[in-house]
């Protein structure tokens, strides 16, 4: 064969060769394409990317489509103590030979080195006759863990374009570990809310039927007690007007004081009873407001408490009162309650002076007053 034949066969062995590189050059790309494209796959099944194992497990296949390895172990870190524990791994044997592995890193440094290397490394392993893959499992915020790895095939060192996609596959592995326990702790935030809107509502629904309950119960009684009280009321207010029809010319000046005294309180008790019975409508349709004549009302409640100003020899001062749109039971307890009050906490050997008035501040209001040299209340 002469020389130019020969060349000839070289060159077309060179060109097989470069060939069959490109070929598998071309292969290796096409599987790394498909890693990339898949990875998504991380997160598009929420309840399942909860799962830790279910991340490994896709993160073990895109490893193993890049680099080929005998077995792979995924350390993640105890947020408590910071210790490293196998989350998953191989087989039970091959986990243990990964746990004696980490600890001998740990022992001569090389897992703290490796721990600030975001990129693949190869190193000298303590167990194996071979090289030992090392990669930290992080997000951009926080390290997650370490990944160890037997290597499949003899390699000095890991080509930079498979580095990168190793690295991104990792980093998207620690992110999908990351979003999978905050959605499990959301999930979990959520159900207690849940709960506790349910027990809320509950409450709440028994607090309104104790209400309607309590409701009924003043229902009840405010229709009892003024049935109950309106009879012999009737009776004092008729056998009172007897006495003062029937028997006028036989009774002195102090008897029919005493008469229409009796006879003013009387209607003064039966207007309190009418009253009692519109109690429910303060907490249900409300009562409504008419013309008040205040003066009037304070003129009465002075004469009800005629008694007890007397015994304690009380000076009251009582000024010009408009008439108001008003409740006039509830005004009369409220004069009633200020001025007992008043009278009742004197200070020992001073005569009680109370004063009763009211103030115009325009625009409708009035201001009502109640003064008294009495023992006050404590700020």
């Amino acid at each position: 064969m002469d020389k130019p034949g020969i060349e000839q066969e070289a060159d077309v062995k060179k060109l097989k060769s470069r060939i069959k590189f490109l070929e598998k050059e071309n292969q290796w790309f096409l599987s790394a394409m498909e890693v990339i494209a898949s990875m998504g796959d991380m997160h598009r099944d929420i309840p399942r990317s909860t799962d830790p194992d279910f991340i490994f497990t896709m993160a073990r296949r895109y490893l193993n489509q890049l680099l080929s390895m005998k077995s792979i172990a995924f350390f993640l870190i105890n947020e408590k103590d910071h210790s490293f524990f196998l989350a998953n791994g191989e087989s039970e044997e091959e986990n243990g030979r990964f746990q004696v592995e980490l600890d001998h890193q740990i022992e001569n440094g090389t897992l703290a080195w490796a721990l600030k290397q975001n990129r693949p490394l190869l190193v000298k392993s303590e167990l194996f006759n071979e090289k030992l893959f090392l990669h930290v499992l992080g997000t951009r915020a926080r390290i997650k863990g370490m990944v160890m790895g037997r290597l499949g095939r003899d390699m000095i060192k890991v080509p930079p374009e498979m580095g990168h996609l190793i690295s991104i596959v990792l980093h998207n592995t620690a992110n999908a570990l990351e979003n999978g326990g905050l959605y499990k702790m959301l999930s979990e935030q959520n159900k207690n809310l849940e709960s506790t809107v349910k027990s809320r509502t509950l409450e709440l629904e028994n607090k309104a039927w104790e209400l309607k309950r309590n409701i009924q119960e003043l229902k009840d009684f405010t229709f009892i007690a003024s049935h109950d009280l309106q009879e012999p009321l009737r009776k004092v207010i008729s056998f009172g007007e007897r006495l003062r029809v029937n028997y006028h010319d036989l009774l002195d000046d102090r008897a029919k004081d005493y008469i229409e005294v009796m006879e003013k309180a009387s209607m003064r008790m039966k207007k309190l009873i009418d009253g009692l019975l519109q109690l429910s409508r303060v907490t249900t349709k409300g009562t409504p407001f008419q013309p008040t004549n205040l003066e009037n009302v304070v003129s009465e409640v002075l004469e009800d408490l005629e008694s007890t100003i007397a015994k304690a020899r009380a000076q009251i001062i009582v000024g010009d009162f408009p008439t108001v749109i008003a409740d006039e039971i509830q005004m009369r307890r409220l004069f009633t309650c200020l001025t007992h009050n008043a009278v009742k906490f004197n200070k020992p050997g001073v005569v009680p002076e109370i004063s009763i008035a009211s103030h115009d501040l325009g625009n409708g209001y009035w201001e009502i007053l109640v003064n008294d040299n009495g023992i006050g209340i404590d700020e």
